[in-house]
């Protein structure tokens, strides 16, 4: 929330103050704390104020949406965990008061030796975050590959086979699948060199040793695009934003989150093609 105020769209009392401004977030706002379920209801708030004030608020999906949707949970905090349970028992409990408790189907019983917050928290995430389940439903609305004018906006990062594909056609397939319609993510959200898994645009931080080749790749699928840059996250910044490949790529994670480095926060600012780090 503080590279919002640093970025002067959002005011001290959470209210969104940035005009016509358009904000894209590039992904993982899941496995980063206890509070994912009040931050993904903070952005959604926001984007609905910035649309009245002709602006945008956009969240991406980064590797971390898609693993929750995929039902891999490794990452994701105890409390965030009960954060999900607790969001499943008040709407258990708003059901109760509204049809009568012997209308509203009983938690399921906790098995022998289980641990009951564990499990129900469990259970919880299984019912928002899988194929068709509310949360999953929420961010199918969220793109995965984006452009605005002449900047790409992508977790991990592009090639031209994702150009080829269509940016349009991986965003509707990860809604369909995300909203329980389709059995399965398109590839390029699995494969490891996918738009949000490959590490080859991270630079150091990576472990690049060169990014010739890499920068050779980009220009290509940037060229197919018309776009002069791409802002990424996925790699976390010890040193802060930076840029890579002569500015075609900038690298948006420094690892503010508390769950990662808890750095300060930093946000790129493009304005009529001008690149800034605020």
């Amino acid at each position: 929330m503080k590279a919002l105020e640093c970025a002067k769209v959002m005011d001290k009392t959470g209210k969104w103050c940035g005009g016509d401004t358009v904000v894209v977030q590039v992904g993982d706002i899941l496995d980063r704390g206890d509070n994912e379920l009040a931050i993904m209801r903070k952005f959604r708030a926001l984007a609905k104020d910035a649309r009245a004030a002709g602006g945008d608020f956009i969240v991406i999906n980064g590797n971390h949406e898609i693993m929750n949707v995929l039902g891999d949970f490794r990452y994701v905090t105890k409390g965030a965990y009960g954060e999900c349970a607790r969001y499943t028992e008040k709407k258990r409990l708003a059901q109760i008061a509204k049809l009568g408790e012997e209308n509203v189907e009983p938690p399921p019983e906790t098995p022998e030796g289980v641990n009951p917050q564990t499990y129900a928290g469990l259970l919880a995430r299984r019912a928002l975050f899988l194929p068709g389940g509310e949360m999953a439903v929420k961010m199918a609305s969220n793109p995965t590959v984006l452009q605005v004018d002449d900047t790409v906006f992508a977790h991990a990062g592009i090639d031209e086979s994702h150009v080829e594909y269509g940016f349009a056609r991986i965003n509707a397939e990860v809604s369909q699948w995300m909203a329980g319609s389709r059995a399965q993510p398109p590839k390029h959200v699995l494969e490891e060199k996918g738009v949000v898994w490959t590490r080859e645009y991270g630079g150091a931080d990576a472990g690049q040793t060169s990014e010739a080749a890499a920068c050779r790749r980009l220009e290509k699928a940037l060229d197919a695009t018309g776009a002069k840059r791409i802002v990424i996250g996925h790699t976390p910044q010890q040193k802060g934003v930076n840029s890579g490949c002569g500015g075609k790529v900038w690298r948006a994670d420094v690892g503010a989150s508390r769950g990662i480095y808890g750095n300060t926060p930093q946000v790129i600012e493009i304005v009529n093609g001008r690149v800034r780090v605020l």
